[in-house]
């Protein structure tokens, strides 16, 4: 993964937290509702998604104030066999619903060894590596997928099909942080052409098309981006994309992502599916038995020869250092954010947080 450089305030993570659950309260959310997009957003923050992090919770909390997500949803389990159980969000924020179904995985995984846990009529649940590394933090490996409206164009496809439809997969580690891989299906997400817009960025190349379905490297012309393996060996990433969609399309009772309308505020809600398969490690093996492979295939992959200036790295190691950084020095908001951050709070009446620190000022008085 490649964390963006964001020229912008930095804010505690704590601080920042309840800034977000304090202004979706303010847009009508209900409390467990605030709480949980807080939660999501800031832990994907903290660890340098930032795609997927702070950015979005002005979007989120439109989303509360116009009802194109309920805000305050009847949230729902029914276990339907011993090791399965499905989530229904009523149409409520994807991320309580989300953290429902890792509850109630870690649960049914902790009975019988393993549990897939289906959530329908959901939401937008922001970085689904947030889940399955809150499994992680339990004790339990667990594997979450999403999809949603189309952004990817399908191999030899001219336009937009899948969505980006990430996987992520988390397990815990016993002398350090959990190993935690979260990838969109797509070349970049989407929403990393949203955050170089904000920042100004141009796109690496070969990863997004304009509206001829040429590529392009300006994020304000991008209108989908490409699948994992690009334009040659996109089969990969739509073929992965497609698996997405199967679990959490049928698996769920929802409709295909191709079918669905992008969420947009002033609209119905539009019901999307989530899928999590949660395991508890000591119903393969003896703990001290897993523990000991997964720490000698860790340090085995992160001792292997690099290139010049370069190392090798195991999945999640670079959230990891950013995540030290960041609970030092702050989280960064890009300008953007930080400015849709004041309006909300002044229409709202909540209190901005304190900033921890700011970008030094160029000469000549410009940031």
């Amino acid at each position: 993964m490649a964390i963006e450089k964001i020229d912008g305030p930095r804010v505690a993570a704590g601080e920042l937290e309840t800034f977000v659950s304090a202004l979706l309260a303010a847009g009508g959310a209900d409390a467990p509702s605030a709480a949980a997009v807080a939660r999501a957003v800031v832990d994907a923050s903290s660890r340098g998604v930032d795609t997927h992090g702070v950015r979005l919770a002005p979007w989120y909390v439109q989303a509360a104030r116009s009802r194109v997500v309920k805000p305050k949803p009847k949230v729902a389990f029914t276990r339907k066999a011993a090791s399965v159980g499905h989530v229904d969000a009523d149409m409520g924020f994807g991320h309580l619903a989300s953290y429902r179904a890792i509850e109630e995985g870690c649960a049914l995984a902790a009975e019988t060894g393993i549990a897939a846990i289906s959530v329908g009529r959901s939401s937008h649940h922001g970085a689904t590596g947030v889940y399955v590394l809150a499994a992680a933090r339990k004790g339990f490996a667990a594997l979450g997928v999403t999809h949603a409206d189309s952004a990817v164009v399908p191999f030899s496809g001219v336009k937009a099909f899948f969505g980006t439809n990430p996987i992520a997969f988390a397990v815990p580690v016993k002398k350090g942080e959990p190993m935690v891989l979260d990838m969109a299906t797509s070349a970049v997400p989407f929403n990393r052409i949203m955050l170089r817009r904000a920042t100004g960025k141009p796109l690496p190349p070969e990863v997004a098309v304009d509206r001829s379905g040429r590529m392009t490297t300006d994020p304000d012309k991008a209108v989908a981006v490409m699948p994992v393996g690009g334009e040659h060996f996109g089969y990969k990433g739509a073929g992965l994309a497609a698996v997405v969609d199967v679990l959490c399309a049928p698996f769920t009772g929802m409709r295909h992502g191709a079918t669905l309308k992008p969420p947009v505020p002033g609209m119905q809600p539009v019901g999307i599916g989530h899928f999590f398969l949660v395991m508890q490690p000591a119903a393969f093996q003896a703990l001290s038995l897993f523990d000991r492979r997964l720490a000698d295939f860790l340090a085995d992959l992160r001792s292997q020869k690099a290139e010049r200036g370069q190392r090798v790295m195991a999945p999640g190691d670079l959230e990891i250092e950013e995540a030290k950084q960041r609970a030092r020095l702050g989280i960064p908001i890009d300008r953007k954010t930080w400015a849709d951050f004041e309006r909300l709070a002044g229409e709202l009446r909540v209190a901005v947080p304190p900033v921890k620190s700011a970008p030094r000022r160029k000469p000549g008085g410009k940031k």
